[in-house]
């Protein structure tokens, strides 16, 4: 979408219209805001490196992870389409408090940050829109980051696989858009799918193989689809906000509370 098409600045004036922006806002800002491509792999800040521009994601997938004690990253955010992300270490004005890295060929739009933070301190629309959001997110990542690296192997890989879930069916402002019974197909090598969940190719390949025998999961080539987005957006949602849920739970526990939830 090259950024100076009718199309491209239509595109982004509906965006920052959604932001909360008023008719003159959203004319006088959009001529700030860029499109640009990155291929799969690329960082797009470094943990500790100051953020620039606030992003949102037209197409692909984005991570941000930290480093964990055994010199591995552990995702705490998967942000897809429809998602804006780096407002929090604007609005404090500190460096990244993770590495952001796109996993998929990923297109985005990027507000500089002297003007979101312009924006953020003059426009209360849009200082509410990113209150709730940051709100939202900063409950779902401390949650989501105690499961993952507190939780034992098969909770990291069903955890890390509601992720994608979450992020794949998800605008970052409000619930699934996604219908019930659908699936989506997850647009990542196993491999770095197993590295990304903390675990080893292997098993992840074996808790991977039992929920596709159980019908969460549908593999085939070098592809792996998610079943039933509404059943696992509801255990992610149950594992973050339930104070009893077990870190140690066993595939068969995880097998058995999917089907309660895909009853509920």
């Amino acid at each position: 979408m090259p950024a100076d098409t009718p199309a491209a600045q239509g595109y982004v004036y509906k965006q920052l219209k959604r932001l909360g922006l008023s008719d003159t806002l959203a004319l006088q800002t959009a001529p700030m805001v860029k499109v640009q491509a990155f291929d799969a792999g690329k960082r797009l800040w470094s943990k500790g490196s100051e953020v620039k521009q606030w992003m949102f994601i037209i197409q692909g997938l984005v991570s941000a992870s930290v480093p964990t004690t055994n010199s591995e990253s552990t995702p705490i955010s998967v942000y897809g389409r429809g998602a804006w992300f780096g407002e929090q270490s604007i609005i404090n004005r500190k460096p990244s408090f993770a590495d952001y890295v796109c996993l998929t060929a990923t297109e985005v739009l990027t507000l500089p940050a002297a003007q979101f933070d312009h924006l953020f301190v003059t426009e209360p629309n849009f200082a509410r829109f990113v209150a709730k959001l940051m709100a939202w997110r900063v409950q779902k990542t401390s949650e989501t980051l105690t499961l993952m690296k507190l939780g034992n192997p098969c909770m990291r890989v069903v955890m890390g696989l509601a992720q994608f879930a979450e992020a794949l069916a998800y605008r970052s402002d409000r619930p699934p858009t996604i219908g019930f019974g659908e699936g989506v197909e997850i647009p990542i090598p196993q491999n770095t799918l197993a590295s990304l969940c903390g675990v080893s190719r292997t098993l992840f390949s074996e808790y991977v193989q039992q929920l596709a025998t159980h019908g969460w999961l549908k593999l085939s080539y070098g592809k792996l689809e998610i079943l039933s987005i509404h059943t696992w957006h509801a255990f992610a949602r149950s594992q973050r906000e339930d104070n009893q849920n077990t870190l140690n739970a066993s595939i068969p526990d995880l097998l058995a509370l999917l089907e309660r939830l895909d009853r509920a």
